[in-house]
């Protein structure tokens, strides 16, 4: 237990150092034509000593040999003392334009993720209709063979007990006209039964 919240306590500590760096690297960019004096940079993120000995430490070069991300920019010598403000340097223009294309990049990506979310739940939708549209199809088809299989047994028995009837029930499809008695039987006789007919519909 004990170990477990030295851990938290470091990943905090640590995320808390990277929103710090991230928020002042971001900060002196924008104020990179004027620059900014060292109090002014410390009494707007609020730091402690510790956090200004670690900034100091990240940002401030001190020498050529060891240069970071801020260097001095110039003396304003109408105040006493006078006030030593800073810029970002190239390196420190670098990083921050790096950071901001990399967020662009990530909020680019989680768009382009969203919208193909959307899409494939669209997609989706678009199937489990397409299948319910198809299966609903199928059974209305099953039906219309169902009835059609009906209507032909019906006409064969009345023309059983009709022989000579014009009018047998079943439509022919080419003249739309009701097909004679003579041709129903014609038709629907021969080595297979009825049964064996309708069931061929399926």
């Amino acid at each position: 237990m004990r170990l477990r919240k030295l851990f938290r306590k470091i990943w905090n500590s640590d995320k808390r150092k990277e929103d710090l760096y991230i928020n002042i690297l971001l900060w002196a960019h924008e104020k990179q034509e004027s620059g900014f004096s060292w109090d002014e940079m410390k009494n707007h993120f609020g730091l402690n000593a510790e956090q200004e000995h670690w900034v100091k430490n990240i940002f401030l070069t001190t020498s050529d040999g060891d240069r970071k991300f801020f260097e001095h920019l110039k003396n304003d010598d109408s105040v006493t003392p006078n006030v030593h403000y800073y810029s970002l340097n190239e390196k420190g223009i670098t990083a921050a334009i790096n950071y901001k294309g990399l967020e662009h990049a990530e909020k680019s990506s989680e768009r382009a993720l969203w919208f193909a979310s959307i899409s494939l739940f669209l997609t989706a939708i678009g199937l489990f209709f397409a299948i319910k549209q198809t299966n609903l199809a199928e059974t209305q088809g099953i039906s219309e063979r169902i009835n059609q299989a009906r209507s032909v047994q019906s006409a064969i028995e009345f023309c059983k007990q009709n022989p000579d009837s014009q009018d047998s029930g079943l439509y022919e499809i080419s003249t739309g006209k009701s097909a004679p008695c003579t041709q129903v039987i014609r038709n629907y006789s021969g080595e297979y039964s009825i049964w064996d007919r309708i069931r061929s519909l399926f």
